[in-house]
């Protein structure tokens, strides 16, 4: 009988962990909360006058992460900033700091396209007003993302200057990145302009830091009116313009880690054979890719905004009869899917975890953001850090993330919160939320 009883409780029925896992779709959402993304409109503002904070508030739109900031130093091209508009210009970027604005900076003499008239007659000027600013940025709370320019030419752009020579933008350079340097990406307006700031054999080896690329031409002729050159590479040198084709395979490497972005702009003849681009879809999308554009101005210019509205993507599955505007307005910036995961056989009562992600956006996310598995039940709830190097997930690219884990009954999630501020970064996934739920474990016999 002793023997009997001991056979019953060797074969007592084993219990396993089983894990009942959610379907995994991509949804259609745009996720405009997402930050360092998306679309921008302009802010502009007199750093001689007072904001009032409360007026404007109202202004911001609830859909939109990003502003540009533009500061017009118009008053100040004879003499450095006072007392009251270094004050102004701290309110400033405190204000959209506290409104959890990502900002798009770019202070600038001219507004009106007459850059040369608007621009300080001393060059010494120009490297006390970048100075002033720099200084504010290291010193002050702020949320700029990017810093636009150095200041001068047409609307800040970098064109139609008195400054634009290469020992000017290496001056300029030297004086903000003083300040800057390794805190704020800085963006110049053309390729040969970074290519004037950073050596070949630097860009060989992606020694530089904190350097990009802006382009307020996109799809506005063939060279986005001026921002590429005619020439080959072979021809031209590392510092001169080479042709559209090589520019771009330059501007792929350099946006892969910085943010790059700007305006599209209507072609002048849209008519011309070599100006077809903007009218079809799947060009248009092959070239913010390869330029990983993360942010475009919502209101400029309307005249191909509008026609990207009016006009199919091309696209297939979910996005099946959706619009070129809708497609863009999704895949600017980053875009993460959580396409697979996959629960390991457990061993000690642990489980291992294989989670697959890809980017479907144009672009990376920049700042440094961590990826957090989530268990919960009705008793506790438990936080596991599982990655620090979401902002290495690039555009277009499939990553794969795992990890061990005690087991624990109840829900299971992911989530992605940006280092800096905790902001939530939701994933692409249908009926996705804060938290994406994966599914439940739980304890079953066998």
């Amino acid at each position: 009988m002793r023997i009997k009883a001991n056979m019953i409780g060797f074969w007592k029925k084993k219990k396993d962990w089983e894990f009942s896992q959610e379907v995994l779709e991509e949804g259609e959402e745009i996720l405009y909360e997402n930050p360092e993304r998306g679309w921008y409109e302009i802010y502009t503002f007199l750093v001689e006058e007072k904001i009032d904070p409360q007026e404007l508030k109202w202004s911001l739109h609830e859909q939109e992460t990003l502003a540009l900031v533009l500061l017009d130093l118009q008053k100040f091209r004879e003499k450095p900033l006072d007392e009251q508009a270094i004050y102004n210009i701290k309110t400033i970027l405190y204000f959209f700091a506290s409104h959890k604005k990502d900002v798009i900076l770019r202070p600038v003499y001219d507004r009106e396209g007459k850059g040369l008239e608007a621009e300080p007659e001393s060059f010494e000027l120009v490297l006390t007003h970048l100075i002033q600013i720099g200084e504010v940025l290291e010193k002050e709370k702020h949320s700029v993302l990017v810093f636009q320019g150095f200041l001068v030419g047409s609307w800040g752009e970098m064109h139609t200057s008195a400054y634009l020579t290469e020992e000017h933008i290496r001056q300029m350079w030297d004086m903000l990145k003083i300040h800057t340097t390794d805190k704020i990406r800085v963006a110049v307006r053309t390729p040969a302009q970074w290519r004037t700031l950073i050596p070949e054999e630097k860009f060989q080896k992606r020694e530089w830091k904190a350097l990009g690329l802006f382009d307020d031409g996109i799809f506005g002729s063939t060279t986005h009116l001026g921002t590429f050159g005619t020439m080959m590479r072979e021809a031209a040198g590392w510092e001169k313009p080479w042709s559209r084709k090589e520019e771009l395979e330059f501007i792929e490497q350099i946006s892969r880690d910085f943010p790059c972005g700007g305006e599209a702009i209507a072609e002048a003849d849209p008519d011309r054979a070599d100006q077809i681009l903007t009218k079809d879809a799947k060009a248009v999308i092959s070239e913010m890719q390869k330029m990983h554009l993360a942010y475009l101005n919502l209101v400029h210019d309307t005249r191909i905004l509008d026609q990207w509205k009016a006009q199919s993507c091309g696209k297939d599955g979910i996005w099946s009869g959706k619009t070129l505007y809708e497609y863009v307005s999704a895949h600017l910036g980053y875009r993460f899917v959580l396409k697979k995961v996959e629960m390991l056989v457990p061993k000690r009562d642990k489980i291992k975890f294989v989670f697959e992600v890809e980017n479907c956006g144009f672009a990376s996310l920049f700042q440094e953001a961590q990826l957090f598995l989530i268990q919960e039940n009705e008793k506790e709830r438990k936080e596991m850090l599982l990655s620090e190097e979401v902002q290495k997930w690039h555009g277009g690219s499939t990553y794969k993330v795992d990890t061990e884990t005690g087991a624990m009954k109840g829900n299971i999630f992911l989530q992605i919160r940006r280092k800096k501020d905790g902001k939530i970064i939701r994933f692409a996934n249908e009926e996705s939320a804060d938290c994406l739920f994966l599914g439940s474990l739980r304890l079953c016999e066998k």
